[in-house]
């Protein structure tokens, strides 16, 4: 900044009315809070006890004391206030003519570490840490070295820290004297998604969620206990005649259900893929005498390559591309029911022969894998959950405010006034004039939520006038479906029609519901369902309280 140039000296301290030396933070329940605001200010309402006891009500954090800030889905909203002066005697009020903007930035306090939610083009990065001085966060208003403002773009995209405005107020205290306020709504919410995917996750929970899922596999593609790491034939004959065992069901489940290996244009299942490629169906009704004798391994699986008859990937994709039905998703559905009849898997051991796809009549072979092959798909798996993860993340909205431990917040004001040579310079509030330091509650915190009151309909209603509330638009194979619905037979497989209309047939339905009979439906298997689970939980005193409660005046 030019040494010539003289600067105006400013402050930003806490409200005239507010006790304490921090910016003031307000809650109001209700959607007009800004008139509310102005008109608290211009009563003076804001000396009388309950305009700070909202701080005792929402002190209810499990980790600290710092009062916890209400979203706009609990229908709570907050305001900051403060005050900026001329710093000179009697800090007489700034003159508003001076302001040319002012604003508020909010930080998050983890210990002595500050993060700044930072954009680049207008889209949130998220929490990155704070610089070092309180500078201008737009970069087109920082001065040069010259006193001078730096040449803006044709067309500026703001870059830089999330910036929230804050509005001019002249008011007066009893005694006469003039102040100027700032005051602007806190937005608590807002959301980002990973750029960088290498920092998404650290190192040790990848792992531990990588070995976590390896925890629901069988030896030898998983390491579920009882462990048994031992190498024998039956070990590396995963399916034998047909039929499989334990540890090839579960990962078929896996990479099918998961996964859905064997579906076209999925390219992170390209890996997987190639293996699959690798490992063959085997006729081993034509084996030699020799052969038989003979364990599946490394160094002599060559001996077996003249006795091929399908690649698994081939089996795999073959399903898959079965236009009508795939026949492995059935399969594995027939095989958990079966185990959930007798306990569980460790208590099932006679899975049926694998399913013929569109390309074969029938499955009676024998599937093979070395120990080298077990290895490398144990691999391919812990990357394969990696990917997903990493892409996952990328799509995730992750929200802005979250109530970690260290998780704690606060507001800092600034504001942009013009000095004695009409140039523009920027003032932050010192450090012990910020807000206090608060939480954000989550939103479904049951501290912070507040009575929502929904008018149940009565039984007169629900055979009163059409059915015009939820309307659905229905394609003609679903509407099929649910018209054939029956009330002693549910949702069995009878319903479920012979021939489904195609999408050439170019008909539709609209179904309307009326919405007394959706709400009471929607009340009973509430009802249902929490009367079920609070056999096992025992939590109805905490999810039910039912009271008599008298007719509300609705006035004269």
């Amino acid at each position: 900044m030019n040494i010539n140039q003289t600067l105006h000296a400013v402050t930003i301290k806490a409200p005239f009315y507010h006790s304490g030396t921090d910016a003031a933070l307000h809650r109001y329940l209700d959607t007009e809070f800004i008139n509310r605001f102005q008109q608290d200010i211009q009563q003076q309402q804001f000396t009388l006890p309950q305009f700070s006891s909202w701080m005792k009500e929402d002190k209810h954090s499990p980790h600290d004391n710092k009062p916890v800030l209400r979203l706009p889905l609990h229908r709570a909203f907050h305001l900051v206030s403060c005050e900026v002066v001329c710093d000179q005697l009697g800090k007489p009020a700034l003159d508003p003519q001076r302001i040319t903007s002012a604003g508020f930035v909010i930080r998050r306090i983890n210990g002595e570490q500050e993060y700044a939610w930072q954009l680049e083009d207008g889209e949130a990065l998220g929490w990155q840490p704070a610089p070092d001085e309180l500078r201008d966060p737009d970069i087109h208003r920082r001065l040069c070295a010259n006193g001078v403002l730096q040449k803006r773009a044709a067309q500026p995209t703001y870059s830089g820290e999330e910036v929230f405005p804050l509005h001019t107020h002249t008011t007066h205290d009893d005694k006469g004297k003039r102040h100027t306020l700032l005051f602007g709504y806190v937005p608590l919410g807002g959301f980002y998604y990973h750029r960088n995917t290498a920092t998404a996750f650290d190192e040790s929970s990848q792992k531990a969620v990588v070995d976590a899922d390896a925890q629901s596999l069988s030896w030898p593609f998983g390491y579920r206990k009882p462990l048994k790491r031992v190498w024998n034939d039956t070990v590396a004959r995963t399916v034998n005649g047909g039929k499989p065992g334990q540890p090839f069901f579960e990962l078929l489940r896996l990479l099918v259900n998961r996964y859905h290996l064997g579906e076209d244009a999925i390219e992170s299942n390209s890996a997987l893929a190639k293996k699959m490629d690798q490992l063959w169906f085997y006729d081993e009704s034509a084996f030699s005498a020799q052969l038989k004798k003979m364990d599946y391994q490394e160094s002599n699986r060559h001996h077996f390559s003249g006795y091929r008859k399908s690649s698994l990937w081939s089996y795999l994709r073959s399903c898959f591309d079965n236009a009508k039905e795939n026949p492995l998703v059935r399969w594995i559905s027939e095989q958990e029911i079966a185990i959930d009849k007798v306990g569980g898997i460790d208590n099932f051991s006679s899975f049926s022969a694998l399913p013929a796809s569109s390309a074969s009549q029938s499955i009676n072979w024998t599937l093979f894998v070395s120990e080298a092959d077990a290895e490398e798909i144990r691999e391919l798996l812990g990357q394969r959950l990696r990917n997903q993860a990493l892409a996952q993340v990328q799509e995730i909205p992750l929200p802005k405010f979250t109530q970690e431990q260290e998780d704690a917040y606060q507001i800092i004001p600034f504001v942009r006034a013009l000095n004695d040579q009409g140039k523009e310079q920027i003032q932050w509030v010192e450090n012990a004039n910020r807000s206090i330091l608060f939480r954000v509650a989550a939103p479904f915190d049951p501290e912070a939520s507040r009575p929502s009151l929904i008018q149940m309909p009565s039984l007169s209603d629900l055979k009163r006038g059409m059915a015009k509330g939820a309307s659905f638009i229905t394609p003609a194979d679903t509407f099929n479906l649910v018209n054939n619905l029956k009330l002693k037979k549910g949702a069995s497989e009878d319903v479920i029609p012979d021939s489904e209309p195609g999408p050439s047939l170019g008909v539709q339905w609209i179904c309307s519901f009326s919405l007394p009979v959706i709400t009471l439906v929607a009340m009973i298997l509430l009802m249902i369902m929490i009367s079920l689970l609070n056999i096992i939980f025992f939590w109805l005193p905490w999810v039910k309280i039912c009271l008599p409660f008298p007719k509300i005046n609705k006035g004269s």
